[in-house]
């Protein structure tokens, strides 16, 4: 039987979504915690510490048991936290994650000194929050804080609710690229703006009282606990990013094919896609087989950043190829 909708249960058990650092932080203060689905007896990686029904929080063995997890929730195969049975986290999610914040910032600095382009400044703030993204899963997603720290939980909280105003912002560029209002005024940029605070405001405030227990709108109780069913999260997080791409790519097919006529930044555009759609399938699918493999080494998180990086790359060629310098007046005319 499949899980119910939102819930997280098997994403957590085969990703490192910061997600799951939340749901992780609310199982383990909750009164009492239900320790066995975060240490679960058939995880090769916990089945050492004997964690069972009778255990309780305060135990040294699940104390050790906690301060060794890496993300996830009741997975398998986890990379350890940082200094802990060896580990020195995920290394290379480090290094693709710095990289992706390095080239976000190349990206932008290449699009300012494009002076009259199309878009520019709203791809700029696309590519920033891009930047902060990237940075942002050195920490929670390579395994350097120990779950269920007050820590881990806030930057956890700030790191979800970028990824659901990012994605508004991307799909933003697509609505303003249509000239619906001119690319640049205030007419474009104000509404850009306010839409990605309201996505993050409302998100960071679900992932906080999610993690911290602020109040029990979103505690998970009963049944929900083995499904860590938090159907908020789900929709913001996980559905909203899908369906803005979607939206997206749709939307920058239709003016490079219809308005513009140029098949160029559509095969572009549409690579971003395909980028993003094989990310999503090897980050789901591709990384507990690679954490087994690799002995709790690496898992798919750096080749998805990598795919990541290189659809946004794709998306930075393609704006720049519908904003070449050298096309004619009457091309920028139908664009407008």
């Amino acid at each position: 039987m499949p899980d119910p909708f939102g819930s997280f249960s098997w994403i957590c058990s085969h990703t490192v979504l910061p997600q799951c650092n939340l749901l992780f932080s609310q199982i383990w203060n909750a009164d009492p915690p239900s320790l066995t689905n975060l240490f679960p007896d058939s995880s090769e990686f916990f089945t050492k510490y004997n964690v069972t029904g009778e255990s309780a929080r305060e135990d040294p063995v699940v104390q050790v048991a906690r301060s060794d997890a890496g993300v996830g929730v009741g997975s398998n195969c986890e990379i350890a936290r940082v200094g802990h049975r060896g580990s020195p986290g995920d290394i290379a999610l480090i290094v693709l994650s710095a990289l992706s914040f390095l080239l976000a910032i190349s990206l932008s600095i290449h699009a300012s000194k494009r002076k009259a382009a199309v878009g520019r400044i709203e791809l700029r703030f696309f590519l920033f929050l891009y930047g902060v993204h990237s940075a942002l899963q050195i920490v929670t997603m390579s395994s350097l804080l120990g779950q269920g720290w007050t820590a881990l939980s806030i930057l956890s909280s700030i790191h979800v609710a970028l990824i659901a105003s990012l994605f508004w912002v991307l799909l933003g560029n697509a609505i303003i690229a249509t000239q619906v209002v001119e690319d640049g005024t205030a007419a474009a940029i104000a509404p850009l703006s306010i839409l990605a605070i309201l996505f993050f405001i409302p998100t960071l405030y679900i992932s906080l009282d999610t993690s911290l227990g602020w109040t029990n709108v979103f505690e998970i109780s009963g049944e929900d606990v083995t499904y860590l069913k938090n159907i908020a999260l789900f929709i913001l997080t996980l559905l909203w990013p899908a369906i803005a791409v979607v939206i997206y790519t749709i939307l920058m097919l239709y003016i490079t094919l219809n308005t513009l006529r140029e098949t160029k930044p559509a095969l572009l555009y549409l690579g971003a896609f395909v980028l993003f759609a094989v990310r999503q399938v090897i980050f789901f699918l591709v990384s507990q087989p690679l954490c087994d493999a690799s002995n709790g080494k690496v898992n798919s998180s750096f080749l998805s950043t990598l795919l990541e990086a290189g659809s946004v790359g794709l998306i930075y060629l393609a704006w720049k190829s519908i904003t070449e310098d050298d096309w004619g007046e009457d091309v920028y005319g139908a664009y407008y």
